[in-house]
């Protein structure tokens, strides 16, 4: 009876160990991605402020019994303190990193695109049916992140990070961008027109061009000028609007230049992630009547509420001045911007670019902009 008995002990523990072990690595392995998880989120807290301006993402898993490390980011600073999270965690353990850094070093030396058209979309993800986020324009330079099928995530000049169609940009290196923004010198001021295949009105179009543009042009004659496109396409624009690029600073900002713009663009339809005159959504029309006046701002409106200096309106609202922004909200949430007119009355796209007003007295009052209301900041000193 007792060899029975310690028979059958030892095919107990027999049995048990293998459910033992099981159990243990299936716990360590989830300690290990929950104590990641729980790190790289604080990692994403301290460098990640705003995910429309960056790339983040890590994961890890156990595929093939290997840990294999994954994810990509444009920060340098969460790059380096992920990979010291991976060193802490798998110090004594095998384990394969495809955590990168962007650019994709796939993309060797060619990680710049300049538009080529007068405006394509950026998209969420990598498909032409995905949500729009915004609008890049001809001639602007962004920094090309990664590739996937057709489509590279770009970051453009204000940081703002989409997908855009291959079909939309020329692709090009350290010297073709230099060479781009050393030889395009001018600006198109219209609201929108066509580049003639030939000096001639009813020649055909190879491209439209619309505010904000950037080319490069020659003389042509006293009414044509000879313009070159990014990706080498020639054409003809008249002379009328177009403008040298200059870098005005913040001293010579004149917000009667402002609101002459914002009223140019009184009607333009709403457009979710706009931010041309084809249609734009609120703060990609500020961002676009400001661009005209060669003055950069943020695309989102809660991005803008973090520039200049607040302005509290005075009573009577006597100095909040052309060219301010009001912006408009919920318990300090920022969803709406519009630009001042000059006290309570101001301009802004609302369903299409209209003017109203704060004020109950005048025809243009609108009660719900009253009712969501938050605060005003000047961008720039007056």
């Amino acid at each position: 009876m007792i060899n029975i008995r310690i028979q059958t002990q030892f095919w107990s523990i027999v049995l048990f160990l293998p459910i033992f072990f099981i159990t243990f690595n299936c716990s360590s392995h989830t300690n290990r991605i929950t104590n990641f998880d729980s790190r790289k989120d604080q990692i994403r807290k301290k460098y990640i402020n705003d995910g429309s301006l960056s790339v983040f993402s890590a994961d890890i898993d156990k595929i093939n019994n290997r840990w294999v490390i994954k994810g990509e980011t444009t920060d340098s600073s969460a790059y380096e303190s992920i990979l010291r999270l991976k060193d802490s965690l798998f110090k004594d353990t095998d384990i394969k990193n495809n955590f990168i850094l962007l650019p994709d070093p796939a993309l060797d030396d060619k990680v710049f695109g300049i538009v080529n058209v007068s405006v394509t979309p950026m998209r969420e993800e990598p498909r032409h049916s995905s949500q729009m986020v915004d609008q890049a324009i001809m001639g602007n330079i962004v920094r090309l992140l990664k590739y996937d099928n057709g489509w590279y995530l770009v970051q453009t000049h204000y940081d703002y990070v989409g997908w855009i169609n291959r079909s939309g940009l020329f692709i090009t290196n350290e010297s073709g961008k230099n060479n781009w923004k050393e030889k395009a010198d001018k600006t198109f001021t219209g609201m929108q027109n066509l580049i003639r295949s030939e000096p001639d009105n009813n020649s055909l179009p190879i491209s439209d061009i619309v505010l904000n543009n950037i080319v490069i042009s020659e003389p042509y004659d006293n009414d044509w000028s000879l313009i070159h496109l990014p990706d080498g396409r020639k054409g003809y624009l008249k002379n009328v609007s177009l403008e040298y690029i200059n870098n005005k600073s913040e001293n010579n900002f004149d917000s009667n230049n402002i609101i002459s713009e914002a009223k140019r663009m009184m009607g333009i339809p709403y457009l979710w992630g706009g931010n041309s005159t084809k249609g734009n959504d609120c703060s990609g029309f500020t961002q676009t009547v400001f661009k005209a006046n060669d003055i950069q701002i943020p695309r989102d409106a809660r991005q803008q509420a973090l520039v200049g200096v607040p302005i509290l309106p005075s009573d009577n609202w006597s100095n909040i001045l052309p060219g301010d922004l009001l912006f408009f909200g919920k318990k300090n949430r920022v969803t709406h911007v519009g630009i001042s007119l000059g006290q309570k009355d101001f301009i802004h796209q609302g369903g299409k670019v209209d003017i109203n007003s704060l004020d109950e007295s005048s025809p243009n009052f609108s009660s719900g902009r009253s009712e969501s209301f938050l605060f005003v900041r000047r961008v720039i000193s007056q």
